[in-house]
């Protein structure tokens, strides 16, 4: 089955027109890597994935850069390689709506709205199969390892996640833990594909460069993604997701965690939180009122550009000049994300 005619790639690439033909590439390998007889869930996990913005398969093709002695294969691999992180990702979308029972993804009604729990499971779990059969068709035992590693931190930040719902004690410093897991470590692993599609494995040394970029990556991306949630110029389209969904969920992102330690605002916040998933739609624009009252966003502002300051401290050592100004303004485009 094709993609829909209407599939285009987000305008994030635009700028990266060498990019964009390898992106379609891994388009093309998605497209042909399952056919589910189901066509009304194989539409809907297609209309999910040309809603997305491909930034994990991105990722990977810029760090074939740091690959060591690549081959006539070498290209191939990578693009297989791509394509199975970003069924990783989907899967872990899909399985996410699920746990949060939410509505929307990227925009659309998600899958387990759409038509059940019992079918998104399957969906999900259908996606993972891809992606381990995408990763065999690729000689590199090695990746195995690193695929598993990266699946049990994804696995773990979940369930660190939901041992702290409605935790109103929880810790900024927990919260980077959960991040690290459910964010960071697909970057990570889409990264490390990328430095080992040569014939030869990376040095420690890049990699240990590599994995602490991404790791800085994955929880600035979310920091941000935290950020758009309070923004006035936020809208549900733009998070993928219906707006302050995480406080419903019991899900205490950057903003709530830093307005509580504000004494000023800290009760009132507080009365609101225990209320729980009863808070109604007022009292939740009530508590969005009372957090932008306090220093938070402020706070979360100055977070963000120190984080950016260590990602460009990090790109300036990474070995190859093309990636360095590629990775640049990748990051100033994530950072200024607003579509």
């Amino acid at each position: 089955m094709a993609m829909p005619n209407d599939f285009t790639l987000s305008s994030i690439w635009d700028d990266f027109p060498t990019l964009k033909t390898e992106l379609n590439e891994v388009i093309t390998v998605i497209n042909d890597s399952w056919e589910i007889n189901f066509s009304e869930i194989d539409q809907a996990i297609r209309s999910q994935l040309s809603a997305g913005k491909l930034l994990r398969p991105a990722l990977t093709l810029f760090f074939t850069e740091l690959s060591v002695e690549p081959d006539q294969n070498s290209h191939q691999q990578a693009i297989k390689m791509a394509a199975s992180v970003e069924l990783l990702h989907l899967a872990t979308l899909i399985h996410d709506d699920i746990i949060d029972e939410s509505k929307l993804r990227r925009g659309s009604a998600s899958i387990q709205s759409a038509f059940g729990k019992d079918t998104a499971v399957y969906a999900g779990d259908y996606l993972l199969t891809g992606m381990f059969s995408l990763i065999s068709q690729v000689n590199k035992p090695n990746l195995n390892t690193q695929v598993i590693h990266s699946i049990q931190r994804i696995l773990f930040g979940e369930l660190y996640q939901k041992q702290n719902r409605y935790n109103t004690a929880n810790t900024f410093e927990n919260y980077v833990q959960q991040m690290d897991g459910k964010t960071s470590a697909l970057f990570q692993l889409a990264m490390f594909y990328g430095i080992h599609s040569g014939t030869r494995d990376a040095s420690n040394t890049v990699n240990e460069l590599v994995k602490e970029f991404g790791r800085k990556l994955g929880i600035s991306f979310q920091l941000f993604d935290d950020y758009l949630d309070f923004s006035n110029n936020a809208n549900s389209n733009m998070l993928g997701k219906p707006k302050n969904q995480d406080i419903r969920n019991g899900i205490y992102t950057a903003p709530v965690l830093f307005s509580l330690e504000d004494e000023q605002y800290r009760k009132p916040i507080l009365d609101l939180l225990n209320l729980r998933d009863d808070i109604s739609d007022p009292q939740l624009d009530e508590l969005q009122e009372l957090i932008m009252a306090t220093s938070a966003m402020e706070r979360l502002e100055d977070l963000l550009y120190k984080y950016q300051q260590d990602l460009n401290d990090l790109i300036e050592r990474l070995p190859a000049p093309a990636l360095q100004q590629n990775l640049q303004r990748l990051v100033n485009k994530l950072i200024e994300r607003q579509s």
